[in-house]
């Protein structure tokens, strides 16, 4: 009997030996790639088998770390994120275990990341802290600027916008400071993306086509590809339909063979923007069910809510009343259930255009009074009070008549 125990703890020990030489391998693999996008895509599951394979003992931590790095930023974009999140958590756990300050607070960012997608904003904020903390103390100037960005993303969305551009205009200072690229087209993306939400297409432009030029430079063009997304939304609230064109079938190509289901998502609600700009509804409608049916795969309940929005508002240009409806129904109560004031008060914006053109005079006014009040949260922010105005001059334009 003993012997049979020593032998399956022999062969035990050789099998783990063999799965450890084939994490190696993997990782190699994806060292000689200059882009490793497709090769991760091709293999995925063989790269999780060899990271969890490594997340088993803190004796192969570093190789667990070295694997998490190599295929997080490109599996991040697959919405695998409940997985990741106990793989991420075991790594955590194994370095707090070894005491390893920096690898925990590139962990707690990539688990902050992973809460933002998911839209839990308090869980990420929290994780972004204790990250912040731990770069503060190792005095890590760029994990710390890298965090800023972030956590102004993360403001902005929760109706601090002032604070989310000062929060960029920082991390863009820290950059300045250590002429680190990197940083500062993380800053100039997020701060791309804020100056969009809250409307203001100048501001938002300049800094996206900034955060594209650092990103070349970097020769980094995942996250330069990212940069021209949003762009191609800004050109599409400014009408630059040559420019859309001439850009949008080959990152139509790039996204499906890469696999990238949630920046293919983007684009697609981006075209669809144009689409309606131009009075295309028809193709506009197609581009956003086409985001949507994309979306419904990684259930990320922002751009979610954004989409049922958009469709909400064509179907009222197409006069389908009852699924223009449903659609602004579903994005008010996702927004509302973020936290995200403007965007739900938006929506509410967009279905009482839903009622004034079915000639609901009451349910209209009622419904413009609620986004009115719920505005006041935010009142200090421009694209806040831009909103309240046009409100205000809708109620009184109906009240005269």
């Amino acid at each position: 009997m003993s012997s049979s125990i020593s032998d399956r703890e022999q062969w035990q020990t050789i099998l783990r030996q063999q799965k450890l030489t084939n994490a190696r391998r993997w990782l190699k693999s994806i060292a000689a790639q200059d882009d490793p996008s497709a090769i991760i895509a091709k293999d995925y599951e063989n790269f999780l088998r060899a990271l969890e394979t490594s997340l088993q003992s803190a004796e192969t931590f570093d190789l667990a770390f070295q694997l998490i790095q190599s295929i997080y930023f490109t599996s991040l974009d697959y919405a695998d994120w409940e997985r990741w999140l106990i793989y991420l958590g075991k790594a955590l756990e194994i370095s707090q275990e070894l005491e390893r300050e920096p690898e925990q607070a590139t962990l707690l960012v990539q688990m902050g990341d992973i809460y933002y997608r998911k839209a839990d904003l308090i869980k990420a904020e929290q994780h972004y802290d204790f990250a912040s903390k731990k770069f503060q103390q190792l005095k890590n100037l760029q994990g710390y600027a890298s965090i800023l960005s972030k956590l102004a993303v993360l403001y902005n969305q929760q109706g601090n916008m002032n604070q989310g551009v000062a929060l960029c205009h920082e991390a863009l200072d820290i950059a300045e400071t250590l002429n680190d690229g990197w940083v500062a087209a993380q800053a100039y993306l997020n701060l791309s993306l804020i100056y969009f939400r809250s409307r203001n297409l100048a501001e938002g432009l300049s800094s996206a086509e900034k955060a594209y030029e650092f990103y070349k430079k970097q020769d980094n063009p995942k996250f330069a590809t990212k940069a021209l997304i949003n762009i191609v939304a800004i050109w599409a609230e400014l009408g630059n339909w040559q420019a859309i064109d001439a850009v949008s079938d080959e990152l139509l190509t790039t996204f499906v063979q890469s696999g990238d289901i949630r920046t293919l998502s983007q684009l697609k609600n981006n075209l669809g923007a144009a689409a309606f700009n131009q009075e295309n509804y028809q193709a506009a409608e197609a581009f956003w069910q086409e985001a949507l049916r994309l979306h419904s795969q990684i259930q990320e309940p922002a751009e979610q809510a954004h989409i049922f929005n958009n469709l909400g508002v064509v179907y009222t240009k197409m006069a389908e009343w009852d699924t223009a409806g449903e659609m602004l129904q579903n994005a008010v109560s996702i927004h509302k259930s973020l936290g995200d004031t403007y965007n739900w008060a938006n929506s509410l914006d967009n279905l009482a255009d839903l009622y004034e053109v079915q000639g609901e005079t009451a349910v209209f006014h009622k419904t413009l009074k609620k986004a009115y009040a719920g505005l006041q949260s935010i009142a200090d922010t421009p694209h806040a009070r831009q909103l309240m105005t046009t409100i205000e001059q809708r109620l009184a334009a109906h009240s005269s008549t």
